[in-house]
């Protein structure tokens, strides 16, 4: 099995467990897998014990120099770093040539990029100077606002991952793009709780970063007008730049004995405490910057803890999400997802129970970290 380098700006990052999700999948399908970052944040508990993480420092005007006279090498590294216009040609090669020594001191086979902004362009060029093969994997962000070079990059890839179809899509229509669809798993080993019945109140959970693009400036109203006809409580997990904000409007509309701002939470916490509601929402829209969720795990992990999932019709969730799992409505509609909350309050406890056990068969079936590392792993091995 081949040896795989897992390339991240940061490692690890709380919002992005995804990524050591894959990581131990693929330990656990018997590939040996070094972590590559810019930044190592800290320790990560939950990283399998097998992983070697090491951080890319940017090399001396000696050290360069010495690489330089490795003519080929540098012909395969300045050659893709030409081709990429919005990182400095010197810059790219420097790091390039650091990621390289890496490669070859690991004696790593494949490098496999996770966001595709400045950090999937180094690990491009290292790759190419080390001549080994390199994959890259699109998330939001990176693909929908920080989007330099991306047609050049796809290119240069000997395949990239796109985790919804609509993403697929786009990538799909750059020229000599080599396209893999892949949703991002879960792993079943952490969310295999299960509610112990069906409740007759509805607790709705949000999970993640208050941030314009999860919709919670939506949801807010929608829930102030459910609560005309329905009772109903929301507890919002995580933090972020818009917490005073809707905190602010939350009092302004009256709410704040259904609202709870319980703040960030561990993983531990979401995997064992997501059972006790009747379902997730995640109002999910696209912010004025283009930003946008493409393939929310969250809605998995939360199918996974036998939940139901209220959500949007946009990107990913649209795939993820269907009326035996949950319900979806209009992104960005106050008057849909009042709609929508207030239909998922009409049922009975049972059809809602339902809901959260047809999700967590689904979820089994089609998001499973471990099936989904294996499809991967097999695209490394046939190159």
């Amino acid at each position: 099995m081949k040896h795989i380098g897992i390339l991240v700006p940061s490692f690890p990052v709380a919002s992005e467990t995804f990524v050591v999700t894959e990581i131990n999948a693929l330990v656990a399908s018997g590939h040996q897998v070094t972590v590559v970052t810019f930044e190592n944040v800290g320790e990560c508990d939950a990283l399998s014990p097998e992983v070697t993480v090491i951080e890319v420092e940017k090399l001396s005007r000696a050290e360069l120099l010495l690489g330089v006279f490795n003519i080929p090498r540098l012909v395969r590294g300045i050659s893709s770093a030409t081709k990429m216009k919005s990182i400095a040609t010197s810059s790219l090669v420097a790091y390039g040539y650091s990621i390289a020594n890496i490669i070859k001191h690991r004696r790593i086979d494949h490098l496999h990029c996770h966001f595709m902004h400045g950090s999937l362009a180094y690990g491009i060029v290292g790759a190419k100077l080390a001549h080994i093969t390199v994959s890259s994997i699109g998330h939001g962000h990176d693909v929908y606002v920080n989007q330099s070079d991306i047609p050049q990059k796809l290119s240069l890839c000997d395949f990239s991952v796109a985790v919804c179809q609509d993403m697929a899509n786009q990538f799909s229509r750059y020229t000599h793009s080599k396209v893999k669809l892949l949703h991002c798993g879960i792993n079943l080993e952490r969310f295999n709780q299960a509610p112990t019945g069906a409740y007759n109140d509805v607790k709705l959970l949000f999970i993640g970063r208050l941030v314009e693009k999860k919709g919670l400036h939506f949801l807010m109203p929608a829930l102030k007008n459910t609560l005309l006809t329905h009772h109903i409580t929301l507890d919002i997990v995580g933090d972020g730049p818009l917490m005073n904000d809707l905190k602010f409007m939350v009092e302004a509309l009256g709410i704040t004995n259904n609202v709870n701002f319980l703040g960030r939470k561990p993983p531990t916490w979401i995997a064992d405490n997501t059972k006790n509601y009747s379902a997730l929402v995640a109002p999910f829209c696209i912010a004025k910057n283009g930003d946008r969720d493409t393939g929310p795990l969250v809605l998995k992990e939360a199918m996974g803890s036998g939940i139901a999932v209220l959500t949007t019709e946009l990107m990913g969730a649209k795939e993820i999400v269907n009326q035996k799992v949950g319900m979806k409505c209009k992104p960005s509609d106050i008057m849909d997802l009042t709609r929508m909350l207030s239909q998922f309050c009409d049922f009975s406890p049972y059809q809602r129970f339902t809901m959260g056990q047809n999700g967590k068969r689904f979820v089994t079936k089609h998001f499973n970290a471990k099936a989904q590392a294996e499809k991967l792993s097999g695209w490394v091995q046939a190159l």
